[in-house]
């Protein structure tokens, strides 16, 4: 078992016209903040600032904009000599844009699709609160997040593939995703380009949300611990041990029932299928292997039916880029599995209440991805301890920091884009390029 990172439940939007309108606002304010940090190949639109006690990064838009350029010199004051006074902090800001020449930056249309694509991994409450927060969200093309970073973290956390922390410069949140997510075809430079690179860029980014969403404040806004586990010593709360203990039982009860409804077979026969296409398409042997993935589908489809408010009932019939549905949901089954258990190095630790704390802030961190890869019914179905903990709980508590922070109620509501003549020209133009990217090819 492993951690599935290349399957999706929806198409992501990367264009404003395919937003929720709530989406597309929070999208436009992370660009606007100059928190989004990106380094996209050969091009990044943020730049290091380290010293022998701090380490620090600006982007282009902080060291340019001036709405943020104020707060950006004096972010830039706490790390020089005062007697350097002003001429000081405009020799580091000189020396700093220096280093994002104009074509070494990373273009608009890429920030907001980018933008577009981090928004869509979380619910509207948490990166609402990120924004009011100002956390560094942190985005690469590259298989981990060690280029994001100063180097001597990079022994400590630079293989990681995604990253939430917190230190004495603030909060931030580190995402890669292996690939470019904008090329597919004949453009791709790696087999990684592409939708894997989008699926795997929602994946981890829902994931890190998910650690910053479980961030537990007090009254002032101050971070005090989480809603997962204590800190001092870090040790599991007892309904977030009790939660992941059920809800394992809860899978494990599943994969039970999905062997005795015939789904794991199908999956045999569709993998048959797709191995007799690619090698003797038109056989005897393909043809016997088609036919039975047919009737074995439609077999599964009565227990579906039959089982409407079960998982196996509400498991969505297309996920991206796959449609085998026997695939799909032993994929998802024993990635559900493996997420409330995950196994890593990074987590071992010689004390097992300390270790079981640390899985225990994993699993409820990755509600999210989960929903993202196989969509909220299956989630809920699948985890209903600590989907109901994570929605019920953790968002509302979101919620509430917003409204401390904010003085207002917390009133985004979610709602799909609209079909207009705009969309609807726009669907049509591009219909057969999507078609063609989010089948992988």
């Amino acid at each position: 078992m492993s951690n599935e990172y290349h399957i999706l439940s929806f198409r992501p939007a990367i264009d404003a016209v395919d937003m929720p309108p709530v989406l597309e606002q929070l999208a436009q304010q992370l660009v606007r903040s100059g928190k989004l940090r990106i380094h996209a190949d050969t091009v990044r639109n943020f730049v290091p600032y380290s010293g022998s006690d701090f380490d620090k990064t600006f982007s282009w838009r902080e060291l340019n904009d001036p709405a943020l350029y104020t707060r950006t010199r004096e972010r830039i004051a706490q790390t020089i000599p005062p007697a350097h006074g002003e001429a000081g902090i405009d020799e580091v800001v000189e020396r700093l844009r220096s280093k994002i020449p104009p074509s070494k930056q990373v273009e608009e249309k890429r920030e907001m699709q980018i933008a577009r694509l981090v928004v869509q991994a979380a619910h509207p409450a948490v990166m609402q609160l990120l924004l009011i927060e100002q956390v560094d969200v942190f985005v690469s093309y590259s298989h981990t997040v060690g280029d994001l970073m100063a180097m001597h973290f990079w022994e400590d956390v630079g293989q990681s593939g995604g990253l939430q922390s917190i230190s004495g410069d603030g909060t931030a949140v580190y995402v890669s995703c292996a690939g470019n997510p904008f090329v597919s075809g004949d453009n791709k430079t790696h087999t990684t380009d592409g939708f894997p690179a989008m699926a795997r860029l929602l994946v981890i980014a829902g994931q890190e949300l998910g650690h910053y969403a479980d961030i537990l404040r007090n009254a002032r806004g101050q971070l005090v611990g989480r809603h997962s586990a204590t800190l001092g010593p870090l040790r599991a709360k007892p309904e977030m041990r009790q939660n992941r203990e059920q809800d394992l039982q809860h899978v494990q009860a599943l994969m039970q029932q999905m062997h005795r409804c015939g789904i794991y077979r199908l999956a045999r026969f569709e993998k048959a299928k797709h191995f007799f296409a690619e090698k003797r398409k038109g056989s005897p042997i393909w043809l016997w292997y088609f036919t039975l993935t047919l009737l074995w589908r439609a077999l599964v489809g009565l227990h579906r039916l039959r089982l409407r408010s079960h998982f196996i009932g509400q498991f969505p019939t297309r996920l991206y880029p796959s449609t085998d549905l026997g695939t799909n949901m032993s994929l998802c089954v024993a990635d559900m599995l493996f997420n409330l258990a995950p196994d890593a190095d990074a987590y071992r630790r010689p004390d097992p209440r300390e270790e079981e704390a640390i899985i225990c802030i994993e699993a409820l961190a990755r509600v999210p991805q989960q929903a993202v890869k196989w969509g909220h019914a299956t989630t809920r179905a699948a985890w209903p301890k600590l989907y109901v903990m994570y929605y019920g709980q953790v968002i509302e508590a979101n919620k509430h920091a917003i409204a401390q922070r904010t003085g207002r109620v917390y009133e985004l509501k979610l709602q799909p884009a609209r079909w207009g003549m705009r969309r609807i020209w726009h669907f049509l133009r591009y219909y057969r390029q999507n078609k063609r990217y989010f089948r992988n090819k």
